[in-house]
This record gives C-alpha cells, structure tokens and sequence, in this order.
C-alpha cells in the first residue's frame, strides 16, 4: 500500500482525499480497549434488561428518560437521579483542529499542517464507513468552523481543503482554542473527543474549560512537529508568516536552544494535561498519518 507520507502538494485536493477513504477502509480492525477509563466516583455496571453499559450516575436532567430513573439512589439522597447507558452516546465522536500559522512549515515530507488535515481526513472517512456520528470544530487562518449536526463527508472535507491553503500561515492565530466557547464542548458527555494541534500554550480560563471536558469524556490529544527543524544548517533563511517574508539567521546555537525552549514548553504542556487525566502524545513529521490514525483506533477513539 502506498503511503501517504509526502503528498505532492501540501495543498490537499478531492483526489487526495477520495486517497484518504481508501486509507481509512484498510486501518484495520479496532481493539477492544474499554471506551472510557474509570475516574474517581464512576460507576460502571452491566443493567440487565437494557442491554447496554451503565456509564454514569448523575443528577436527573430534563431531557433524560424516565425509564431510567435509579429510583434507590433517589430514595437514599433525596434527588433525582438517573442512569447514562453506553448506547445512548456509542460512536459518537468531536473532532477539534486548531492549527497556528506555524503549523504551515516543515523540512521534509508534507507540512505539519497538511499532516494535520489528513489525520483529520482519516477520522471524518472512518466516522463515515463506520455510520458513526462525527461532530467537529476546525480553526484554520482566520476562520472557525463549527458543525454542531452529522452532515455530509464531503461538507467537512471541503473545509479542510479550504484549511491546506498556504495562504492560512497570513493570518494571526485566533487568541482561544477550539475547544473555548465551542457549542459542541459544551454539553459534551461520556464522547470520545480528538485534539489535533501545534499549540502548545493557552490561558488559565481555557484550561478550566479544558478540565470541564475531561470531566467527562476521554480526550485523544494529538501534537505533530519536526525535528528536522532543530537540525537545519547554519545560514540565512527566508520565511513567511502572518507578517510577511522576513529573514532568519540560524546557527548552531539558536538551533540548540529553540530545540530547548520546545521540549521544555512541551514538558509543561504534557503536565498541564496529565493533571486533568489527558494523554499526550507526540508525533514527528516522518510518521505518515495512516499510522497515528491506528493509534487512535488501538485506544478506541476510532472503531
């Protein structure tokens, strides 16, 4: 099988992504990996009669089914409370993009961003041959795009066309992350949720909301970078970026300690989400994106 490791173009086009469906039929098959890890006061059971996994018990909520009202619990605490089964929320999945005007360089390959956008290709095509629901909120440029509804494959891959765009590294970044304010964040419960991005720092109000999520989902959180970065020869290099070209003098020393500065804010960003139960995990540029989609599928935030 061919790789998909270095696309001509670092701008995807229909056929790369009609490529992507092929990919994402052939990942294989899911592991039996438990959807959910057991935090602190859930309870998990088997409920004869339903047929489904008792996710959680919690306070009852308009929209909930009488049917599954825990009627001695109710008793014993004095307030409604009702059961959440698996099959309520089974295969249902958000995807958050947010990609920095960085994310639109590499030295070899594809773009981090391109890689980006075929993991998310990867994703949105699986969801769909899997009949599974896929919700998503993609930052790119200058533009934010949320899809609160299951829609069309094509709906989304068309956004991330328009996200591959060369042109995106022009504008700022956005000040918040996709996940902040996002109306899919927030009544988000017991889904599998994908983070896809190159940022590596945000405010204090965004990690709030970020523990909010983690609460109650399990969150798939997927950098890429390149090392090649941290390699390249001394000289002077041109760039492009949100302010336009500009030149850079690289040598061995400003190597080295960008290097440092990026394993070391990297280090804090990992911490940051191990204390609110988020795995990290870090790709280089050399790995294609049909492997870390089996990842994702080896943990079961795929199927």
């Amino acid at each position: 099988m061919i790789s998909l490791l270095s696309p001509a173009s670092p701008e995807l086009d229909d056929p790369d992504f009609a490529l992507l469906a092929h990919f994402a039929k052939h990942l294989g098959r899911a592991s039996k990996a438990a959807r959910f890890t057991v935090k602190s006061g859930e309870k998990r059971s088997k409920k004869k009669g339903h047929g489904m996994e008792m996710l959680e018990l919690r306070p009852y909520q308009m929209s909930d089914d009488l049917r599954h009202i825990d009627w001695r619990v109710t008793a014993r605490t004095g307030h409604t409370h009702t059961r959440l089964y698996a099959q309520e929320n089974d295969h249902q999945r958000l995807l958050f993009l947010d990609l920095s005007p960085a994310a639109y360089f590499s030295t070899r390959f594809a773009f981090i961003s391109t890689r980006f956008i075929q993991l998310a290709g990867l994703i949105a095509w699986r969801s769909e041959q899997q009949g599974d629901k896929l919700l998503y909120n993609l930052r790119f440029g200058n533009q934010t795009v949320e899809h609160l509804n299951k829609s069309s494959v094509w709906n989304m891959l068309n956004q991330l066309k328009n996200a591959s765009k060369v042109q995106n590294r022009e504008y700022l970044a956005p000040k918040n992350l996709g996940w902040h304010g996002s109306k899919i964040a927030t009544k988000a419960r017991n889904k599998d949720i994908i983070i896809l991005t190159d940022k590596q720092q945000w405010s204090a109000e965004e990690q709030i909301s970020l523990q909010q999520l983690a609460k109650h989902n399990q969150i798939h959180w997927i950098q890429i970078f390149d090392h090649h970065t941290f390699e390249l020869p001394p000289g002077q290099y041109q760039f492009a970026d949100a302010d336009g070209m500009k030149s850079v003098k690289i040598t061995k020393k400003s190597s080295e300690q960008a290097k440092k500065d990026f394993f070391e804010q990297n280090n804090t960003m990992r911490q940051r989400l191990a204390r609110i139960g988020i795995r990290h995990q870090l790709f280089d540029i050399s790995e294609p994106p049909e492997g870390i989609a089996r990842r994702l599928l080896d943990q079961g935030a795929l199927r």
